[in-house]
């Protein structure tokens, strides 16, 4: 009965998340514009992310064309498929109840609902890690070799595949090195090897290209956490700490945190231990890192994975229906107001105050491009020039352009992002572009041998915000150096 309750719910909440997307309400993000240009280009990586969304954007978009239900369409599903493998998990090391709440806490989770209407490498992560997770169980739990080594090659299967959608996956593994050592109810380092060769037979094309492409992807993750200046810094760490009530919700993350202080009551569960050194110890590293550098929300999103079984296991036992329910009743509640929000902006943004958009940092794209790539259109050119990546992954997602088609101003030739890597604006460029940008543009149009201006103005996204824009015809690249 648990089953099929879990599947229905499952299923329901699914349905009513395409919907939802299938309206169109929130503009394209930068970042799924961005992943969206990677999927032009096939590989097996990419500047600042492994291949694995790209190829799956690629998948949906040639299937159902270039439009934002087929790029997001993907999210819905992977998050639907992590609650049911982790209903999985929770049936198989307790019961059916556990899996249950445990899958419905998850899906209830804030930042789940706004995942699901954003394609962004984190669902495909954790649905790699809930089949790692299910894996791993199954595998512990297996008295049979046979039977066990299959599970301990999903297991592997599963860590390749994650690494593949984001590098964080790796912290599964060690997490469950850590498990092994110290918590483990015996030491499987035949079926620990296995997995291990399957991870790396999976992720090793990937692995292959950032060692032919100077590991730019690692380099680009450490500078991104380079503290910088001062450690210490208190105020992101409370930053981050209170966005963690968001992603998760609160009721499952005090009882995640009440588990993890009373760690005596459940020592004696493998299960409970098992999801502990792969959860707590991601929670911990992240919660550091916004204290010494900065960290964001959804970068401890995995270790709420196993959270969320943790969370179900310790209210279940202790007959807690009434926070169970809290963090349905607050996960509904905070869905409902995000969709009123995304609904009530879509198509007037501009004659509401920005305050209350979530959706804020994403009401650019539209309006920039819509200008941009007229005047594309119009003045003939032959592609679309700008000094910002964002802008640039917007308007070849919105116009549908390709890489031959965009070029980006990188006055020191050292690539910082994937469009400084593949479009570069080169010296001897004699073709008409279309220069698009917020501020400096005459500065820019000096370096070329013909430069007209179109316009230029405000756009307003908001009644009470609006942005800078100019618009250039160029011709003739003379090169960086100044004339």
């Amino acid at each position: 009965p648990w089953g099929r309750l879990a599947a229905g719910f499952i299923l329901v909440i699914l349905a009513v998340r395409l919907l939802i997307n299938a309206f169109g309400w929130v503009p394209v993000h930068f970042d799924e514009a961005q992943y969206w240009t990677y999927a032009r280009a096939p590989d097996w990586g990419y500047f600042s992310k492994p291949p694995l969304i790209a190829w799956v954007i690629r998948a949906t978009t040639d299937l159902l064309g270039n439009s934002l239900f087929a790029l997001r369409l993907p999210a819905a599903i992977a998050h639907a498929a992590t609650a049911w493998l982790i209903f999985l998990a929770g049936r198989r090391l307790w019961d059916g109840a556990t899996g249950f709440w445990a899958a419905l806490g998850y899906l209830a989770a804030p930042g789940v609902t706004l995942s699901s209407m954003l394609m962004t490498t984190d669902a495909l992560l954790l649905t790699a890690w809930a089949g790692a997770l299910l894996a791993h169980i199954r595998a512990a739990e297996a008295e049979d070799w046979r039977e066990a080594r299959l599970w301990w090659a999903a297991l592997g299967v599963a860590l390749g595949i994650g690494i593949l959608a984001k590098y964080t996956m790796l912290a599964y593994p060690l997490g469950a090195l850590g498990y092994g050592l110290f918590a483990a109810r015996e030491r499987a380092w035949r079926g620990a090897g296995i997995a291990a060769l399957a991870a790396f037979a999976v992720a090793a094309p990937n692995i292959l290209w950032q060692a032919m492409h100077d590991f730019v992807t690692l380099r680009h993750v450490a500078e991104d956490a380079d503290p910088g200046r001062g450690y210490l810094n208190f105020g992101p760490f409370l930053k981050f700490a209170l966005s963690q009530l968001a992603v998760f919700g609160p009721a499952y993350l005090v009882a995640l945190l009440l588990a993890a202080w009373n760690i005596r009551v459940w020592s004696d569960d493998w299960g409970m231990r098992l999801l502990a050194w792969v959860s707590l110890p991601l929670l911990a590293f992240m919660a550091a890192l916004a204290l010494v550098t900065r960290a964001e929300a959804n970068w401890a999103a995995p270790a709420y994975v196993g959270g969320a079984l943790m969370a179900a296991r310790w209210l279940t036992q202790r007959g807690a229906l009434a926070a169970l329910r809290a963090q349905l009743v607050i996960g509904v509640a905070a869905a409902l107001l995000l969709w009123a929000a995304a609904g009530l902006y879509a198509g007037q943004a501009e004659r509401l105050t920005r305050r209350l958009d979530p959706f804020l940092q994403m009401r650019v794209a539209e309006p920039f491009c819509a200008l941009a790539l007229s005047a594309m259109a119009e003045e003939g050119a032959d592609a679309l020039l700008s000094d910002n990546r964002k802008r640039l992954s917007e308007c070849m997602f919105l116009g549908g352009l390709g890489w031959g088609e965009v070029a980006i101003w990188n006055p020191d030739g050292r690539p910082d992002n994937h469009h400084e890597l593949v479009a570069s604006l080169q010296p001897g460029d004699d073709r008409t572009l279309l220069l698009a940008v917020h501020r400096g543009a005459a500065g820019i149009a000096r370096h070329f041998r013909e430069a007209r201006k179109i316009e230029s103005g405000q756009l307003a996204t908001h009644i009470d915000r609006a942005v800078p824009y100019a618009l250039w015809v160029v011709r003739g690249f003379r090169g960086y150096r100044e004339p």
